[in-house]
């Protein structure tokens, strides 16, 4: 398999460009006007969004697993009666909870994606809420196991169940949903999780530690390689379009030795085919989280501008693979001189594809 090294861009400071109405795939001229320059992607879409919290019981695990909805509202203004809408699902970081990536999720649902962000009993905040100082790290260093990367694959699986047999039952927020066509996400153990039902293999298990022929496409913010054997074996499987997201300071969290060239190597190792890697430079782990810095760092420029662009980049992502817009593949794969995504840039951040 031949392995493909990022590229490095030139800087240039320009707005990101836009895609199609939120709802809606883009008409066939629309790839002329995405590349004029039509300001869309990282800005919030039109469509109104309705969140709610609520928990959803495994019957066949007897396991409680929380969900936050980001729902579309869609009414005659932004849709046809008939129109379906993709579903992505997000995982959140050890620790973490439902609340985790509501930067993304809230993002992309305005551009008519209904959202789910489950949370994972075993590796969510339990780890740490209410727990003395001392006691903190321990914990979450306990709660990095191949049990409860089972537990949150086993939980992707009931999710997407439950997204089916809403959708057919044309329930709520679910009415409009189109389980056809569904993205899978997460940040850091949830990238791991990603991975997992991505079909990456797991050589302790035999084989694939959860592959879900449902999902789509996919995008891992802080994605990692921990088992450094057999890395081709490991991601060779992934087939799927694949979005990988990380930074220049995205290294070792609870001192696991991870450098942040660890999260390019899933990326490396997989089959092209709809791959895309972006690197920012100065972007730590924290800031792909998709959640409030204020209470774990000061918030920075910078972080603003990191946050801009994943916006932009996922959301023509998704547009791409979960609703064939062709002006959103164009932005994507344009170089900067098209003025696609790679105008957008920093001087040191990388993108590459293959």
């Amino acid at each position: 398999m031949r392995k493909v090294s990022p590229i490095q861009l030139k800087y240039l400071a320009a707005a990101a460009i836009s895609c199609a109405l939120a709802l809606a795939n883009a008409p066939h001229d629309a790839v002329a006007q995405a590349l004029a320059g039509q300001p869309v992607y990282a800005s919030a879409g039109a469509v109104a969004v309705q969140v709610s919290e609520t928990t959803w019981h495994d019957a066949a695990r007897r396991r409680e697993v929380p969900v936050r909805l980001y729902a579309p509202i869609v009414n005659s203004r932004n849709a046809a009666a008939d129109a379906r809408i993709p579903v992505i699902l997000f995982s959140h970081g050890l620790g973490g909870s439902r609340e985790g990536g509501k930067l993304w999720a809230g993002h992309w649902a305005s551009h008519g994606y209904l959202v789910i962000a489950m949370q994972h009993p075993g590796s969510d905040e339990s780890l740490w809420k209410d727990r003395a100082l001392h006691d903190i790290e321990g914990n979450l260093k306990s709660g990095v196991t191949l049990n409860n990367l089972g537990l949150r694959v086993g939980d992707v699986r009931f999710v997407i169940d439950e997204v089916i047999r809403r959708a057919a039952a044309g329930e709520g927020a679910f009415a409009h949903a189109h389980p056809g066509r569904l993205g899978m996400s997460g940040h850091s153990f949830g990238a791991q999780t990603t991975l997992a039902v991505a079909g990456q293999k797991a050589g302790m298990l035999g084989g694939q530690s959860g592959l879900d022929t449902r999902i789509v496409s996919a995008v891992a913010f802080s994605p990692n390689a921990r088992n450094k054997t057999n890395v081709a074996r490991q991601f060779g499987d992934i087939r799927i379009p694949f979005f990988s997201v990380t930074g220049s300071g995205d290294g070792s969290i609870l001192g696991d030795g991870t450098r942040y060239q660890d999260r390019m190597l899933p990326f490396e190792y997989m089959p092209s085919g709809g791959k895309y890697l972006a690197v920012f430079d100065g972007g730590d782990h924290m800031v792909f989280g998709g959640h409030d810095l204020g209470r774990r760092r000061p918030e920075t420029a910078r972080d603003k501008e990191i946050q801009a662009s994943v916006k932009a980049a996922t959301l023509a992502f998704w547009n791409a693979t979960l609703k064939q817009d062709e002006a959103a593949r164009a932005w994507l794969d344009s170089g900067a001189d098209s003025g696609g995504f790679k105008a957008t840039l920093k001087a040191n951040d990388v993108f590459a594809s293959k």
